[in-house]
């Protein structure tokens, strides 16, 4: 059994270091998060621990929006001009995101075959397949906050409105057991599936579905595959703290020392390795996203073409009546 990650990440790492014009696409797709499955683990814990606040919090923004509604002819025309550049520079947004997301896949499997592209061309491609790409990410949304909302918010509300503690903190719980198991498995579909629609030129549903078929097929690769690019990318974004602590140290505290002859000379001193840290960060993100679409793109054209591909837990078992041979 041949090392199935080493070499889909170092393959990952090539197409990096070489195809720089996947980068601007990297930069896009890291709006999605980079921090991978597992990240979802903790953004979905907070959310799980906050329900309360998010009701309270709802209750108060509906109110004061309410109370607040009575505003003049010309205010609500600019109010209303306001939500309409908002929802144009949004949607703009989504577009280049998710048109990113398709040509990051294309572009890293036309990459892992030698072959060029540039960055138009496959914002183009990306954005030729939109329709299903957002339709997935959208279709992965519903199931999850779907399943969310018929389920567990009625019992959210009632049982946080009458105050019961207990009830309370069993709500919390089923909320975990069902939400993070199901968001994470949700997000591995609908990787295998934007690739599927990419790179085999299937619609939404059935690659959705050979995604789902895929995922179970490989759920134990997927999940150290996410496991090692989380961990990748825990020490990169440790890395980055490290140097971003170092540039940004002695401009602080000569800034603050300046501060007291020249109030306004804090900020003036601090701007520059702000900006540094923040076209850093920019770059390695860029960069991150690359690398993990990269690996996921490999990943995939290694499972989706039947061949036998064995989880790390799964070598290390059948590695052991060999040790036990050599040993006797």
């Amino acid at each position: 059994m041949t090392s199935l990650y080493r070499q889909i990440l170092k393959k990952a790492w090539y197409i990096t270091k070489k195809y720089f014009y996947l980068w601007p696409l990297g930069f896009f797709v890291s709006f999605l998060g980079n921090s991978g499955e597992y990240q979802i683990l903790t953004n979905q814990i907070k959310k799980i621990q906050n329900q309360p606040e998010t009701v309270s919090n709802l209750k108060a923004a509906l109110s004061s929006s309410m109370l607040n509604f009575d505003i003049s002819l010309g205010e609500g025309f600019l109010f209303g001009l306001l939500i309409v550049v908002i929802l144009a520079v949004l949607a703009l947004l989504v577009w280049l995101i998710i048109s990113s997301v398709g040509g990051l896949i294309q572009g890293s499997a036309n990459a892992s075959q030698e072959k060029r592209d540039n960055f138009s061309t496959l914002l183009s491609v990306g954005s030729k397949k939109f329709g299903p790409i957002l339709g997935l990410y959208i279709i992965a949304k519903v199931i999850i906050y779907g399943v969310l909302a018929l389920i567990l918010t009625p019992l959210i509300l009632v049982t946080f409105v009458k105050g019961n503690y207990v009830l309370n903190v069993l709500i919390v719980i089923l909320t975990f057991l069902i939400f993070i198991p199901l968001t994470i498995i949700i997000s591995f579909v609908t990787r295998y599936a934007s690739a599927y629609v990419i790179l085999r030129g299937q619609k939404m549903w059935q690659s959705f579905k050979n995604g789902w078929r895929l995922f179970t097929a490989n759920w134990l690769v997927s999940l150290e595959m996410a496991l090692i690019l989380l961990i990748i990318n825990s020490l990169i974004a440790l890395v980055i703290l490290i140097i971003a602590f170092l540039l940004f140290s002695p401009f602080f505290f000569i800034g603050i020392i300046s501060a007291f002859q020249n109030p306004n000379s804090f900020w003036s001193i601090i701007t520059i390795p702000l900006f540094i840290s923040v076209i850093i960060t920019i770059i390695a993100g860029s960069g991150l996203a690359t690398f993990q679409f990269s690996s996921w793109t490999l990943l995939f054209l290694r499972l989706s073409d039947g061949k036998k591909s064995y989880s790390k837990l799964v070598r290390l078992i059948a590695a052991i009546p060999k040790k036990i041979k050599k040993k006797s």
